[in-house]
């Protein structure tokens, strides 16, 4: 029986192909010359595949005919952790032996012995032969392809012992675990951002085993990336054994079922991966809450009707769960857009309690005369390093507090901390560490963590981190200046703290500086306590001086009030006269409202 596309073919033409089933294939070999020839002269006549199936036997169980550029194999049985005992010779009319996309995922799906393609010849001995044995990488399937083989080459090939092997190793594979995921990440802007990527995936315990960049000007409102390369990326993921593609810009809803259609994968994108990565990190109600605020906005434009039915977002915070599919907790969404904006607007109202608990404590500082300092900086710049290292110095800092957590990731904290601290002329102010910045920053995401960042909004003076041992430290300066123009913070005092000056190049240095003419810069290593005390000294004369010069008498019963003076004004001099301590202080006007009676 011949299955396909029969319809048009002469009834010589098939009796030729019944005729085939007569043949018989030697064991040893993936096909014998005489199918060879006969399939050849077959596909040239008729000019569509022709797709032959023999099992272990070396006989032939399936024949079809196929279009010229594909043919669909005869049915038969898939196996499990083994070879299916079966090979697929078939022809290439277009005269190309190469395996096709569709050839390769044959192969795995099925677990096929091996199959091979014939690219179709006047000259039968003039043919080229590609061949794909399955084979085994990182623990998971993938394919191996001998490629443009002669005749001879091919025929004198040892299958069987091929075939065994493999099987012996397939059967002894263990297959990945569900959670771990293996990508192939895809940039179309530069290496850099690709290298960030990857940090990225890093992130999120995502192995990146491949990256291909693809820079272009227009981009395929249906699958972003062109067919071309779209079939490349899917001959990709089944050679490197990949589970998930990763693209290195915001894709619609489309363009994502598009994409894991055609590649049979999952496929997110920046931002998804962004927002896992908050997800995981979030530790406090009001950065959960943020991160929660984020993910519906970012979800409620890609639903594909509004009776969309959105699957449970899994896990919550801490819990384990495939990258881009984690969220804030273990909710299940409505269906329907009503019910997601409700949920929004449930989370904008609790935010803004946090809002007004923040504008409490701001209040509570501004009486006390506390300048506000906000260290900023692109993701891993090394800003919680230096408020821990600033917070230890702090001679006066005596309250012992956990210092906020140091790791060599992106976006290692996302929890606004604020801690005080003094400087070397007694004044306090509040240092706040926020989160970091990165160059595409997901819009949803700052809108979500506005509040947090009304520390920026509201500080006497910016700390804007830089590393400058990354050789892409210009260009993070330049993202992170868009996000502080984004919230109206990029006119704020700022000084630009030069850190891991340990690490970084001479040129590197020079050319960050050259970048910031004319504004002020000090060089730091937080790590090595490099020129920390005249980081404090510089935040010292930058911030506003809210000190006034006093005088006061203070009674020899009132000790107290001297122990106030020294460890909250500056004191100039102190002199012992009969009626009492005579002191002379730089005082914050809290502390001087409650010595007024005592002013000379």
């Amino acid at each position: 029986m011949i299955t396909g596309n029969i319809n048009g073919i002469k009834n010589i033409i098939i009796e030729k192909l019944e005729s085939l089933y007569e043949l018989k294939v030697d064991s040893d070999m993936v096909f014998s010359y005489e199918l060879a020839e006969k399939i050849n002269d077959i596909s040239k006549a008729v000019k569509k595949e022709i797709c032959v199936v023999i099992n272990r036997r070396g006989k032939i169980t399936g024949i079809s005919v196929g279009k010229i550029s594909s043919a669909e194999i005869p049915p038969m049985e898939a196996a499990d952790n083994k070879l299916s005992g079966f090979r697929v010779i078939h022809t290439h009319p277009s005269g190309s032996s190469k395996l096709s996309y569709m050839d390769t995922s044959a192969l795995m799906n099925l677990k096929l012995d091996a199959i091979a393609a014939i690219g179709v010849h006047e000259d039968i001995h003039a043919v080229k032969i590609n061949i794909g044995f399955c084979d085994v990488y990182n623990n998971g399937l993938t394919f191996k392809e001998l490629e443009n083989l002669s005749l001879e080459e091919a025929l004198q090939l040892n299958f069987r012992d091929k075939a065994e092997y493999i099987g012996n190793i397939i059967s002894e594979i263990s297959e990945y675990m569900e959670d771990e995921e293996r990508a192939i990440l895809v940039g179309t802007q530069s290496e850099e951002s690709l290298e960030e990527l990857i940090g990225l995936a890093e992130a999120c315990n995502v192995i990146p085993v491949y990256t291909v960049l693809q820079k272009k000007s227009r981009v395929n409102s249906a699958y972003y990336a062109g067919q071309g390369k779209i079939q490349e990326i899917a001959h990709l993921r089944q050679l490197k054994n990949a589970n998930v593609i990763i693209f290195d810009d915001e894709l619609s809803g489309s363009q994502i079922r598009n994409l894991e259609e055609a590649l049979s994968c999952k496929v997110i994108d920046r931002t998804s991966l962004i927002l896992d990565i908050f997800a995981r990190r979030a530790k406090s109600k009001e950065s959960i809450l943020q991160v929660e605020l984020a993910m519906l906005n970012h979800k409620l434009p890609r639903l594909r009707n509004a009776k969309a039915n959105l699957a449970r977002i899994k896990g919550g915070v801490g819990v384990k769960g495939g990258v881009g599919s984690r969220g804030p907790g273990e909710k299940k969404l409505e269906t329907d857009r009503r019910h997601i904006e409700r949920r929004i607007e449930e989370i904008k109202n609790e935010l803004n309690k946090v809002i007004e608990h923040r504008s409490v404590q701001k209040s509570k500082r501004a009486k006390r005369s506390i300048s506000n300092v906000a260290i900023v900086g692109y993701t891993n710049a090394g800003k919680s390093t230096l408020r821990n290292k600033l917070c230890e110095i702090s001679s006066s800092n005596n309250i012992n507090k956990e210092g906020v957590l140091e790791a060599d990731m992106l976006f290692a904290t996302l929890d606004t901390t604020i801690r005080a601290l003094t400087l070397s002329d007694n004044r306090r102010i509040a240092l706040s560490d926020t989160v970091g910045f990165i160059s595409k920053l997901p819009h949803d995401l700052v809108e979500a963590f506005k509040s947090t960042l009304e520390e920026v909004i509201d500080a006497d003076l910016l700390l804007h981190v830089v590393d400058a041992a990354n050789e892409e430290a210009v260009n993070q300066i330049k993202s992170v200046n868009t996000v502080l123009s984004e919230i109206n913070a990029k006119r704020k005092n700022t000084i630009m703290v030069l850190n891991k000056i340990d690490k970084a190049s001479d040129k590197n240095i020079k050319e960050i500086k050259d970048f910031l003419k004319g504004e002020k810069v000090i060089e730091i290593s937080a790590v090595k306590e490099m020129n920390l005390q005249g980081l404090l000294d510089a935040i010292g004369k930058e911030i506003p001086v809210k000190l006034i010069k006093k005088d006061f008498l203070i009674p020899y019963h009132e000790q107290r009030l001297v122990s106030l003076l020294h460890e909250n004004a500056e004191v100039i001099s102190e002199d012992y006269v009969e009626e009492g301590i005579q002191v002379r202080a730089m005082v914050y006007e809290e502390i001087y409202k409650k010595l007024i009676n005592l002013e000379l």
